[in-house]
């Protein structure tokens, strides 16, 4: 019950992360504490004793209204540049990568803590400023609280400054695809490594189970952002059963879908629905925990957004195969999980559906080989990125699955362009006999297969 509820906490702090509200709050609520504070030290004469009060603010209370007032109306103004460069950053990473690369955008820790600064600093001076009397003498004025606003507009200058380089480099392709790959490189990163590629893909199920087995409801619409397999592999041994799950995570479910069955039926099929629902999260997004083929989708978004007629940009589609070429690089040394849990007695327990490295490169490769056909330039250079990965293939089934794909690549050109025929045979030859000679990472992965 612990890990289902981490799951669910781990899909909704993925939304609150990638939001812009999240950093800004929290800064707001640091923005009264300072306040606050600084007002506390004034008041009981801790910040005016020895040399400190020398660097701080002087004069009387008049010079210092006038002080953070001018501040305040400067601070409000640098905010109102940044709420309108975030807006227009946002409708341009719209327009030209992809609304579901808004994600990217919103997770940039500068451009939350740029407009968390502002927040900080704008409730600050509000507060001091609320304190201050015109009237008052010089030894009156919280001379510590209006010089820590000081430093505070000060801040928020270079928060401005901060943000601009931000924005303007999450303007540019690279950049953005590089930051997408890295979110596929969190993903992965807790795999195993591969160790062998003979895992069962068929389950040996019961002759009648789709006779006997029972149908569940999935409880709510949308994405399917996690799923507790473990837990659900507990409830089937405790219930002495066998759970099909014919969806996973990143698929979109209808409220009413029958797309979880039991064997054998449950007597109270409403109640086993409750209890195994509670271990499937849904939303009204995908999200990349669990879902291996969540960043390589953005990044062929990219990549087939810049092959369309309008925009007609091979560059970014090649930068963006780069960045798959790095990506597949690294999936191939690791071990996916399987689509069967059996319990400790080796009892079939869960049978689901899962991503294995050929979908994966399918999900990569099809529709930017699809968008730029006759572009030979992007099929050339995604077959040099085929004859690039060779050396990190660990098995005879993911040469095979690129063996495919510099085959289709290679049919893609057609007869669109006669004259890039002789570069794209060169290349495709040049593919097929990288993925032929096994490297030593696939003789190692074929070694342990064996064993």
């Amino acid at each position: 019950m612990v890990e289902a509820f981490l799951n669910w906490a781990r899909a909704r702090f993925d939304a609150v992360r990638t939001s812009l509200w999240l950093v800004p709050l929290l800064m707001f609520h640091l923005g009264l504490a300072l306040a606050f504070g600084a007002l506390w030290l004034d008041s009981s004469g801790l910040a005016s004793d020895g040399e400190a009060s020398s660097w701080m603010n002087s004069g009387s209370g008049e010079d210092a209204r006038n002080l953070l007032s001018t501040l305040l109306t400067a601070v409000i103004s640098l905010a109102g540049i940044v709420f309108s460069i975030t807006v227009v950053a946002l409708s341009l990473a719209a327009s030209a990568y992809g609304p579901r690369l808004i994600r990217t955008f919103q997770a940039s820790r500068a451009t939350q803590f740029a407009l968390g600064t502002f927040a900080l600093t704008i409730v600050y001076l509000l507060l001091v400023l609320r304190v201050l009397r015109g009237e008052g003498a010089a030894g009156e004025v919280p001379h510590m609280a209006v010089t820590l606003g000081s430093l505070l507009a000060l801040g928020c200058v270079l928060a401005l400054v901060g943000f601009l380089q931000s924005v303007s480099s999450l303007l540019i392709a690279d950049e953005v695809v590089r930051r997408v790959r890295h979110v596929f490189d969190r993903v992965i990163q807790d795999l195993p490594p591969i160790e062998d590629d003979h895992r069962p893909v068929a389950a040996d199920l019961p002759d009648d189970f789709e006779l006997r087995a029972g149908r569940l409801r999935l409880p709510r619409e949308g994405y399917v952002q996690a799923m507790e397999f473990h837990q659900i592999q507990a409830w089937a041994q405790a219930h002495d059963a066998i759970v099909r799950l014919d969806i996973r995570p990143g698929d979109f479910a209808v409220d009413g879908d029958h797309r979880v069955l039991v064997y054998p039926a449950p007597v109270d099929l409403e109640k086993a629905r409750r209890q195994i629902g509670r271990f499937i999260v849904s939303g009204p997004r995908r999200t990349p925990d669990q879902d291996y083929e969540f960043a390589i989708r953005h990044l062929v978004e990219v990549a087939v957004r810049a092959l369309s007629p309008g925009i007609n940009d091979p560059f970014t589609a090649m930068a963006v195969v780069d960045r798959l070429h790095g990506a597949l690089a690294r999936l191939a040394r690791r071990r996916l999980p399987g689509p069967l849990l059996h319990d400790e007695a080796g009892a079939l327990r869960v049978v689901r559906r899962v991503s294995d490295f050929a979908g994966i490169v399918d999900a990569a490769f099809d529709q930017i080989r699809q968008s730029a056909a006759g572009k030979p330039s992007v099929l050339i250079h995604m077959l040099q990125a085929i004859t690039a990965l060779a050396e990190h293939l660990g098995t005879e089934t993911q040469r095979s699955a690129l063996r495919r794909h510099a085959g289709l690549i290679r049919a893609a050109l057609g007869a669109a362009d006669v004259s890039a025929a002789a570069d794209v045979d060169r290349e495709y030859r040049r593919a097929l006999a990288a993925l032929a000679e096994p490297t030593r990472a696939a003789i190692d992965g074929d070694e342990a297969a064996a064993r």
